[in-house]
């Protein structure tokens, strides 16, 4: 037991003059204790306690860059020193089946479990930690990601490295075009379900250096201090009234969904429906101080046109997006190089169900919920080949943006350390 929890001892010496006085006290913080719990449940929130007590930071105890990105990051959150967990992996890339499952599933199951594995909500992996991992039948040459195996590390949805995969349970199966959404429900309420499936939402901060994984945290933390202001960039293909809400035109109502969203929350936005890139004639030539980014399509590529405002959270839609998260010419790599705070995409072909979608996100975001709640409800499957890159408590809107705002929900607060 860490005896940093535990408290300072209350127990009065014989010494002690006061009794009824002390009595008196503690009677008071009982009754301010009930009151409180009775307002938290009046106004819906859960507790006020934070949300960092939930996190499990997942480092390479072999590389001294992942060990001081973990500790930064338990520190400028407040994550209780248990909660980080140490793996020694052979690579800090690739994987076999058998090594995954000896040197990352096993430790972090034995890591969640001295927690207690309902008490953690998130896992982040630090710098130099591996993502890739090659399936059981290596003649498949099937490659998933590290992360989202974890996702389902107690294979409560699916058995390891499945062949087919169900949509998760906290998954939000929207129809953009008709505008149909669930109501939004925080992670946390999800879990708190007797029935709830033992998943995680799981992210990574990683980078091409210690520095820049630890900027990630660094700049969530500033944009929720001071709110995450700039344009809304979306960059669509074709034009509406060509394609229906199936296969590609699915991608871009969408994104057209996020960016009427967007608008609606009172945000600056820039929609192009050139098939061009931004960057590119005759799509737009820039797109400076992006707070907010989805669109597609350039394979493997990251296309310069982009400045990022601090907090900037950016969803581009390739099927090798996430190639790379430290190198290379994919798109996640250089927009973190470039000063991005969140993103995501894919290692390996996911089809285009399989990424995240930015107009739930968007929703979601916009009524206050953090990055970790809001990708992981957009994500359709886990145990797949996505990535999700950045700190999982970050909420760019804490106090969400109407008319959005007006749809409350339960919600934890991070807390944040200097």
């Amino acid at each position: 037991m860490n005896p940093g929890l535990e408290g300072p001892d209350r127990s009065y010496n014989k010494g002690d003059r006061k009794p009824a006085a002390a009595a008196a006290l503690g009677v008071l913080w009982v009754s301010l204790f009930i009151l409180w719990i009775a307002a938290g449940s009046a106004t819906g929130s859960e507790t006020p306690a934070s949300l960092s007590h939930r996190v499990l930071v997942v480092f390479n105890r072999t590389d001294g860059g992942s060990r001081e990105v973990a500790k930064y990051y338990a520190k400028r959150r407040g994550i209780p020193e248990q909660n980080l967990c140490s793996i020694a992996p052979i690579d800090t890339m690739w994987l076999g089946w058998k090594e995954y499952h000896s040197q990352v599933k096993a430790p972090i199951q034995k890591c969640l479990k001295a927690v207690g594995p309902e008490n953690i909500l998130y896992i982040v992996f630090s710098y130099q930690t591996p993502y890739r991992v090659l399936g059981p039948d290596a003649r498949l040459k099937l490659t998933f990601t590290v992360d989202q195996e974890v996702s389902d590390i107690w294979d409560q949805l699916s058995p390891d490295f499945p062949q087919s995969r169900p949509r998760h349970p906290y998954y939000d199966p929207a129809r953009s075009k008709a505008n149909v959404y669930q109501p939004f429900e925080s992670f946390a309420d999800y879990r708190a379900q007797a029935d709830a499936k033992m998943i995680y939402s799981v992210w990574r901060l990683d980078a091409a250096n210690a520095q820049l994984a630890k900027g990630l945290v660094d700049k969530a933390i500033a944009a929720e201090k001071s709110g995450l202001k700039g344009l809304v960039c979306i960059d669509r293909k074709w034009p509406l009234n060509t394609i229906e809400d199936t296969g590609l035109g699915a991608g871009d109502w969408d994104l057209h969904r996020a960016a009427d969203f967007a608008r609606e929350a009172g945000l600056q936005v820039i929609e192009d429906a050139n098939d061009a890139e931004f960057g590119t004639p005759p799509a737009p030539a820039r797109c400076d101080d992006a707070a907010l980014y989805a669109g597609w399509y350039s394979l493997n590529h990251y296309n310069d046109a982009f400045s990022w405002a601090t907090g900037a959270i950016g969803i581009h839609i390739d099927s090798l997006s996430a190639w790379g998260p430290r190198s290379g010419t994919n798109w996640a790599a250089n927009a973190i190089k470039r000063g991005i705070t969140v993103t995501t995409g894919s290692i390996e072909e996911p089809g285009l169900s399989g990424l995240l979608h930015p107009s739930g996100t968007f929703r979601d975001l916009f009524q206050g919920a953090n990055v970790g709640d809001a990708f992981l409800r957009n994500t359709e499957f886990l145990k797949w080949v996505v990535l999700y890159l950045g700190d999982p408590l970050y909420r760019p809107f804490p106090q969400g943006l109407p008319p959005f705002a007006k749809k409350q929900h339960k919600e934890e607060k991070p807390a944040t350390s200097n």
